[in-house]
C-alpha cells in the first residue's frame, strides 16, 4: 500500500511538471516510474501489484475509446486498414530482421527484433487521442481500426516466435492462435447483434450509480479476461464491448462516461508509472547505440512508408501523415515478446533492455510527431519532388474507390472490381510460395527455373490486376488531378504497372539474394525512379495546353 501511494503521488507531481513543460502526462508518468523504479531509487520494490492495476488502466482505456469508436465508421475504411496495416507490418518486420542481419544475430534474434520494432501500441495512441480530443478526427478510425488488425498479426507472431524456439508445447502454434483470434472477434461481434442487446437493456434498468458502476466494470473485466483465453490482449476484447454497446443503446456512452472516467484515469497513470519502473539505467549505455539506429529508422517507416501507404488507400495528404505519426508509438507488444524471449532464455538482458529503452524513445517522441502531423505534412510537401507526388496521387485516385466505402458504397462496378481482386488472390499466394521458394533455393538452375515459373505467372497477374481495375474507370476522381486532360484509361494502367512489377521485383531479389545479399535491395529505388518517370511524362503530355482549331476565313470575315 506504501508503494502505491508514494507511486500515486509522485506521479501526480510528474505528470503536472510534463503539462508545465508543454508535454504530455505519458512522459511525465514514464520519467517518475524509471526514478522510483527498483534500478534507481528502490522507493517502488515490487511492482507486482502495480502490474496488475496497470493492465486494468489499459483494458479501462480500450473499452473508453471503443465507446467513442463507430463500427460503421469501420467499416466503411476496412479495405484501406488491410492495405495499410499489412504494409505497415511488413516494411517495419524487414527493418528489424535487416538490421539483425547486419549486426550478424541469429534467425531467433532477428525474428524477435522484427517483432519488437514491428507492433505499435494501442494503449498509448489510444490515451493521446483521447488527451487531445482527437477521436473523431478521420485518422482516428483508421488508427484504431489498424490496431485491431495489428492484435490478429500480433498473436499469429507470438505463435511463430514460439515455433522458431522450439517451445511450440508452450505455446499455441501459428494456425491454432490465429483460428482462436477469429472465433473470438466472430463471436463478440455475433453477440453484439444479438444476445448483447437483452443484456444492455437490463444494464440501462439499474438505478444506483455504485451498482452500475460495479456491474460495467465486471463486464469489461470479463471482455478482457475472454480475450485472454483466445489468446489475444485484453485490451482487444474491451475495445470490441465499448465499440457495440453504445451502437446498441444511445444513452449508455454518456452514462458510462459519468461513472468510470475516473477509474479509467487513475489506472491507465499506474500503467505507464508501472512501465516506468521497468527501464534499468545501467543499461542505457550498453543499449544505446541499437536505440539511436532503430528509432530513427522506426519512425522514418512509419512517416515515409506507413504515410505513403495512407495517401495511396484513399485519405488525404495530411490525414495520411497524421496516420504515419500515429503509428509511431510502441508499447504492451514489444515488452510481451521480449518477456516471452527472456523467460525462455532465447535472448540476452541487453535485447530485454533495449526493448525498454526503445519503447520509452519512441513514446517520448510520438507526441511531438503526433502533435504537428499537418506542419510536417506543409513541409514535406514542399519538399516533395513533383515527379513523386504525381505518381502517388495517380494511383491514390485509382485504389480510392476499391478501399474506402463511403466513396461508392452503392457501385455495382465496384464490387465486382473487389469480387475480381478476390478471384486473383490466388494468383498473390502462387508468387508468395515462388517467392519463399526462391529464398531456399541453393542451386541456380532451381532459382531459374522458379523464377521462369514466375515469369509466365506475371503474364496472368497483369491481366488479372487490370481486368480488376477496369470497372472503376467511370468512378475515379480525375479532379484530384492537377492536369486539365488527364486520361482514365492510362491511369488504371499506370496503377495496374505498379501493382505487377512489385511481386516481380520480390522475386528477382529473392533469386538474387544468395549470390549478391543485400545488394539485391538495390533494385527497389531503381524500379521507384522508373515508374516516377513515366508518371512525369503524362504528367508532361496532360499539362500541354489543348490545341485549338485556326479560325476559318469566314469567322474571321
Amino acid at each position: 500500500m506504501r508503494d502505491l501511494g508514494v507511486l500515486l503521488l509522485f506521479g501526480f507531481l510528474g505528470a503536472w511538471l510534463a503539462v508545465r513543460l508543454g508535454q504530455s502526462v505519458i512522459i511525465g508518468y514514464i520519467v517518475i516510474g524509471a526514478v522510483l523504479g527498483p534500478h534507481a531509487l528502490g522507493v517502488i520494490a515490487d511492482a507486482a501489484l502495480m502490474r496488475a492495476l496497470a493492465e486494468l488502466g489499459i483494458v479501462l482505456l480500450m473499452f473508453f475509446l471503443g465507446v467513442e469508436f463507430s463500427l460503421e465508421r469501420l467499416r466503411r475504411v476496412r479495405a484501406a486498414v488491410l492495405l495499410i496495416g499489412v504494409g505497415e507490418l511488413l516494411a517495419n518486420l524487414s527493418v528489424g530482421f535487416l538490421v539483425g542481419y547486419a549486426l550478424g544475430w541469429s534467425l531467433v534474434e532477428r525474428a524477435f527484433l522484427a517483432g519488437i520494432v514491428a507492433m505499435s501500441s494501442s494503449g498509448v495512441v489510444a490515451k493521446l487521442l483521447i488527451e487531445w480530443r482527437r477521436t473523431a478526427n478521420p485518422e482516428a478510425e483508421a488508427l484504431m481500426g489498424i490496431m485491431i488488425f495489428e492484435d490478429f498479426i500480433a498473436v499469429l507472431y507470438l505463435g511463430v516466435l514460439a515455433g522458431l524456439s522450439g517451445e511450440g508445447a508452450r505455446a499455441s502454434p501459428a494456425v491454432v492462435s490465429l483460428l482462436k483470434a477469429v472465433a473470438f472477434y466472430a463471436l463478440i461481434l455475433g453477440l453484439g447483434g444479438k444476445g448483447l442487446a437483452r443484456l444492455l437493456t437490463l444494464a440501462l434498468r439499474v438505478r444506483s450509480e455504485e451498482l452500475f458502476a460495479l456491474l460495467w466494470l465486471a463486464l469489461i473485466a470479463l471482455a478482457g479476461v475472454g480475450a485472454s483465453l483466445f489468446g489475444l490482449a485484453p485490451a482487444a476484447g474491451a475495445f470490441l464491448l465499448g465499440m457495440i454497446a453504445p451502437a446498441r443503446q444511445s444513452d449508455l456512452g454518456e452514462r458510462i462516461y459519468s461513472r468510470l472516467e475516473s477509474f479509467r484515469d487513475v489506472f491507465l497513470a499506474l500503467f505507464f508509472l508501472t512501465f516506468g519502473t521497468m527501464l534499468e539505467g545501467e543499461s542505457l549505455r550498453r543499449v544505446l547505440p541499437l536505440v539511436l539506429l532503430i528509432a530513427p529508422l522506426s519512425i522514418l517507416t512509419e512517416l515515409v512508408i506507413t504515410s505513403s501507404l495512407a495517401f495511396l488507400a484513399g485519405f488525404s495528404g495530411p490525414v495520411a501523415l497524421a496516420i504515419g505519426a500515429g503509428m509511431i508509438p510502441r508499447g504492451e507488444y514489444a515488452l510481451l515478446y521480449a518477456a516471452f524471449g527472456q523467460q525462455l532464455g532465447l535472448i540476452g538482458s541487453d535485447l530485454f533492455q533495449f526493448t525498454g529503452w526503445y519503447v520509452f524513445a519512441m513514446t517520448l517522441l510520438a507526441p511531438a510527431f503526433m502533435k504537428n502531423a499537418r506542419a510536417l505534412y506543409r513541409i514535406l510537401h514542399r519538399l516533395m519532388p513533383r515527379p513523386v507526388a504525381f505518381a502517388g496521387t495517380l494511383i491514390s485516385v485509382t485504389l480510392q474507390p476499391m478501399t474506402m466505402w463511403s466513396v461508392t458504397a452503392n457501385s455495382r462496378a465496384t464490387s465486382r472490381a473487389r469480387l475480381g481482386a478476390a478471384r486473383h488472390l490466388l494468383l498473390w499466394g502462387a508468387f508468395v510460395s515462388l517467392f519463399l521458394g526462391a529464398l531456399a533455393a541453393r542451386s541456380l538452375t532451381e532459382r531459374m527455373l522458379l523464377l521462369a515459373i514466375g515469369m509466365m505467372a506475371l503474364a496472368g497477374l497483369s491481366r488479372a490486376i487490370r481486368r480488376a481495375l477496369e470497372p472503376i474507370r467511370e468512378h475515379l476522381d480525375l479532379s484530384r488531378l492537377p492536369t486539365p486532360r488527364a486520361d482514365p484509361h492510362s491511369v488504371i494502367a499506370y496503377t495496374a504497372h505498379v501493382a505487377s512489377s512489385v511481386p516481380l521485383a520480390a522475386l528477382l531479389i529473392a533469386v538474387g539474394w544468395n549470390d549478391l545479399g543485400p545488394w539485391m535491395l538495390l533494385g527497389i529505388p531503381l524500379l521507384a525512379l522508373f515508374h516516377f518517370g513515366r508518371a512525369w511524362a503524362w504528367y508532361r503530355a496532360w499539362s500541354r495546353p489543348i490545341p485549338t482549331a485556326p479560325e476559318s476565313a469566314a469567322s474571321r470575315e
